[in-house]
């Protein structure tokens, strides 16, 4: 793609982006691949309007993998808490990703977010340093 091409769409999607218009901007940004235009609106969902899956979706697009890490531990951390640490079994901190044939909705309609090992691990260490 030509630099002002890519210009273009960017600003573009900037645009769209100070208009709240982040289904344009998206678009904008994905064409340009743009990965810091949709960090920011990752960003967007994750601080001003605390909608971390949303968020989730953004930073995976954008393979800012710092920052699905770091919602990863958030996920986990609020998920101890939420189930307490006397419900999570030693051995089920073992897996560590399901095959992406496995990623699809199971009979409730949920699907298994993979998390690695080390993740599930920090989150026992939350949980046992809370006791």
């Amino acid at each position: 793609m030509e630099a002002r091409i890519r210009e273009e769409l960017i600003r573009r999607g900037d645009a769209a982006f100070e208009e709240e218009d982040f289904h344009r901007a998206r678009e904008f940004y994905t064409k340009a691949d743009h990965k810091e235009g949709l960090i920011r609106i990752g960003d967007f969902y994750m601080f001003e309007r605390r909608l971390p899956l949303m968020a989730y979706g953004y930073y995976k697009k954008a393979g800012a993998q710092a920052r699905v890490d770091d919602l990863h531990r958030r996920m986990i951390g609020a998920f101890a808490q939420w189930v307490g640490p006397e419900k999570i079994k030693d051995n089920s901190l073992e897996q560590v990703y399901a095959p992406d044939e496995l990623m699809k909705p199971d009979k409730d309609g949920m699907i298994r977010v993979p998390v690695a090992s080390a993740l599930l691990k920090e989150a026992r260490k939350i949980l046992e340093s809370q006791q």
